[in-house]
């Protein structure tokens, strides 16, 4: 009888560390990753899925194989999130946010080189409750392969511009905005360089939310024109 069993307690052992360490490694890596869907996450979800599969149908892999390999996974897992720091290799790791549709025109290029074809950006149009380009100024295509869409009526987007004590190159593209003015802007608030900054977002119609590393946030500031900016350098 016992001999019977054995295996399903084997199995079940397996299952329920497997969960576990899924559990951990969730907890470990961040919630982000579950509501926003990177490509190192969907390769994270294979490898995992194919690791407890492995171990659960492979009868000579033991519970130590599936912790050794979670746990050797997990860590390199932090490195490469780690590497994400630099503004260079996150793009390539994460990829960015680029316009599909910019003023109310299409980009042609970006929607060949995401393989998009119209009648999929009209269903991602219509699961946000848009059914004409009429009603479309900007769409967004973000990095989890959603869109994010104003109307004409809500044109006033936010910009990333520091994220990380980096300046975003290419958000400045996206607005229109030089380095040398967000540069300007930061040390018109109070602060010395992007390198003191967690985050910068700027609102055309409300200004800059900053957010230090200490966790001080300050917001709704004056912003300096592009064109003092150049009389400065100018004289």
């Amino acid at each position: 009888m016992i001999e019977f069993i054995e295996p399903y307690i084997g199995i079940a052992l397996k299952l329920i560390t497997g969960m576990i360490g899924i559990l951990a490694f969730l907890r470990i890596t961040g919630k982000a990753q579950m509501a926003q869907v990177t490509p190192l996450d969907t390769v994270s979800a294979f490898v995992i899925g194919a690791l407890v599969g492995g171990v659960l149908y492979n009868p000579d892999m033991t519970l130590w194989h599936i912790l050794f390999a979670l746990v050797v996974w997990t860590v390199f897992n932090m490195l490469v999130r780690f590497a994400m720091r630099s503004a260079r290799l996150r793009h390539l790791i994460k990829g960015e946010s680029v316009y599909l549709v910019k003023d109310g025109i299409i980009n042609f290029k970006t929607f060949k080189r995401n393989s998009l074809e119209m009648e999929q950006f009209r269903l991602m149009l219509r699961q946000k409750g848009v059914f004409s380009m009429f009603d479309v100024e900007n769409v967004l295509f973000e990095t989890n392969g959603a869109v994010t869409v104003s109307s004409p009526s809500k044109t006033d987007l936010s910009h990333l511009l520091v994220n990380n004590g980096e300046i975003v190159e290419h958000t400045l593209g996206q607005c229109g905005k030089t380095r040398a003015w967000v540069i300007r802007n930061i040390k018109n608030n109070g602060f010395e360089s992007p390198a003191e900054l967690f985050c910068m977002e700027w609102t055309p119609s409300k200004g800059f939310y900053f957010v230090t590393y200490e966790g001080d946030v300050k917001r709704g500031t004056e912003e300096v024109a592009a064109d003092e900016i150049e009389t400065v350098v100018r004289s």
